[in-house]
């Protein structure tokens, strides 16, 4: 009867010890994230110099940022990967002057579009 009570601790203590050690080696899901705006090159070829803001945000969506200090800037940024490695894909600013498009900067590779 003595053996039966001081084998059921040293069973409970390896189990413990078995379930401390594997949970060192699992790591938990870290899912993609995805956010702000995806710009693909047929949707900035349709842009025109002179296109009013209605028009831009009807091809392109809302912006991510638009900077009340610098209301004329209008920010598409791109962000993608895994939680807590989230990287910067694509920045995208649209410049307007006198609320007509004027010109694209940042990761623009359009002819016609030149990225600054």
């Amino acid at each position: 009867m003595n053996r039966m009570y001081t084998a059921i601790p040293q069973c409970l203590s390896a189990l413990a010890l078995a379930l401390l050690l594997s949970s060192c080696f699992l790591s938990p899901y870290k899912l993609e994230v995805r956010q702000g705006n995806y710009l693909d090159e047929e949707m900035l070829m349709m842009l025109k110099p002179d296109m009013t803001k209605d028009q831009v945000t009807f091809i392109l969506g809302t912006p991510l940022v638009i900077d009340p200090l610098t209301p004329n800037n209008w920010n598409y940024v791109y962000l993608a990967g895994a939680a807590g490695n989230v990287n910067r894909e694509r920045t995208i600013v649209v410049v307007f002057e006198q609320d007509r498009l004027n010109r694209l900067e940042g990761d623009v590779t359009i002819d016609g579009w030149t990225g600054q």
